[in-house]
């Protein structure tokens, strides 16, 4: 019995499988797809455990009896490679399957030895799910952009989808340096849910109508052939809506699209300097506003300046930026920005009187930080860092009092303080030591130049008094 699966439908199966499938997977059966056909519909599966994909196909013929077989994923993608065919043949055995493609013209066929169907791993049942709104699914890639990458923090390492803000339904991600929040009309999930962030999710071919569903640890979505499980992250999601600053807007910057355009453009060619390779420093000064760095401490500024752009408040304001981070929010589409101040969190909406979008980053140090703590005022508000381990948001809680809030805050932005002092103090130690080694170095190479030299004298002066001593008299 053979399988006829078009070669196109077997490529795009390939590319979304290969984001879930390790194809160097320590357990042999991890690094294979599971075939599964019965009637028209041809089912490819792969899985890491922690998260599952399947493609459904359907053939024009259909399938005398039902069929499962497991192939090797990197074998696949060895056929898929050089065929050329509009099909693809696959024809199961009882401990083998021989794939069957065209080749330049020519019928080639790859006989594979397939392990035990026994040893496929038991998988947990996808959740129900129901429509969601057409942008769903560009939110939460979006979103997933400012999602911590590091795999030791897998509570941040994820988006919320939470379900319970008063103000309607958000995603929300975060990597406690920034916090991004964009809305959604309506989640169909009874409760909210930390999804992670995977390659699959954040995989842009995705296309279709969309599903999502949520149970039993499980997080489901539907999207056009595919169905994709991953398990939800458990834990307690920062409580991000304490760390949302509320200004009172009377210093704003309102970018203009040319502008923005621009500075995404521009950002990565800006100069670095020492050690900040990511910092550059955002500057409104009257009605010019202008983004700069230097090469260093002594160099003139290399600046882009927003011609086009909006800026209302009294004095100056210079206000250190991670370049990357910036340009992200940028690429978001994040153009209204509201400030304090040079040292506490920017507020960015999409637009002026935006209310349900939101992202806060926060300000870095740069070599220009002479001046934003003259710009800064004397008895400064403290930045509000983005809590990791917060209370539980799925319970009720008395809710804290004003002045409770603002001591935990400046508690909160005190210890970092002390942090990024040490951590100064440290660097500086670092390179005094890194200093003090050099010279020890050399130091060392002299005592060993003026050694070899005092023992070539010796030697010399040996051989002369041997030469004295064969002198008969």
């Amino acid at each position: 019995m053979k399988l006829l699966l078009p070669r196109a439908e077997l490529k795009e199966a390939l590319a979304g499988l290969s984001k879930v499938v390790n194809a160097r997977a320590n357990l042999l059966i991890l690094s294979h797809v599971r075939l599964d056909a019965e009637g028209q519909t041809v089912r490819l599966t792969g899985t890491d455990i922690s998260q599952t994909a399947v493609y459904t196909i359907t053939v024009a013929e259909p399938v005398p009896a039902p069929v499962s077989i497991l192939i090797p994923l990197a074998e696949l993608q060895a056929v898929l490679k050089t065929a050329q065919g509009a099909n693809v043949d696959i024809e199961p055995g009882r401990d083998a399957v021989t794939l069957t493609a065209t080749v330049a013209g020519q019928v080639i066929g790859r006989r594979i030895e397939t392990p035990d169907l026994k040893d496929w791993p038991e998988l947990a049942a996808a959740a129900d799910t129901q429509p969601v709104e057409p942008g769903f699914l560009a939110g939460l890639r979006q979103a997933l952009t400012f999602a911590s990458p590091d795999d030791n923090r897998p509570l941040l390492k994820s988006a919320y989808l939470d379900v319970e803000a008063k103000a309607g339904h958000r995603i929300v991600a975060t990597d406690s340096r920034r916090l991004s929040v964009f809305p959604c009309e309506t989640l169909p999930l009874a409760e909210s849910v930390i999804v992670p962030s995977t390659r699959f999710l954040n995989w842009s071919r995705l296309e279709g109508s969309v599903q999502i569903g949520a149970g039993k640890g499980v997080f489901t979505l539907r999207c056009g052939p595919w169905t994709y499980s991953a398990r939800t992250v458990e834990g307690v999601y920062p409580r991000w809506s304490q760390v949302v600053p509320a200004y009172d807007g009377d210093r704003t910057l309102e970018l203009s699209e040319a502008d923005a355009a621009m500075l995404i453009k521009a950002l990565p060619g800006l100069p670095t300097y020492d050690n900040s390779q990511e910092a550059v420093v955002l500057r409104m000064e009257g009605d010019a506003v202008r983004v700069y760095s230097r090469q260093d401490a002594r160099s003139p500024e290399s600046a882009v300046r927003l011609e086009s752009s909006r800026h209302e408040g009294n004095g100056s304001l210079s206000v250190g930026l991670n370049r990357d981070f910036f340009r992200e929010a940028l690429q978001a589409g994040f153009r209204y920005w509201v400030f304090q101040d040079a040292v506490s969190p920017l507020l960015g909406r999409l637009f002026r009187d935006d209310k349900s979008s939101t992202h806060v980053l926060m300000p870095i140090r740069t070599i220009d930080n002479d001046v934003q703590r003259a710009e800064a005022p004397a008895q400064e508000p403290q930045p509000v860092s983005v809590p990791v381990q917060p209370e539980s948001i799925h319970k009720e809680t008395t809710p804290m009092k004003k002045t409770e809030v603002t001591q935990s805050a400046q508690t909160e932005s005190s210890s970092l303080d002390k942090i990024m002092a040490a951590f100064e103090a440290a660097k500086s130690a670092v390179r005094q030591a890194q200093a003090a080694l050099g010279d020890l170095a050399a130091h060392v190479r002299d005592a060993v130049r003026e050694d070899k030299s005092r023992q070539r004298e010796i030697a010399d002066v040996r051989i002369a008094l041997q030469k004295l001593q064969a002198i008969k008299v």
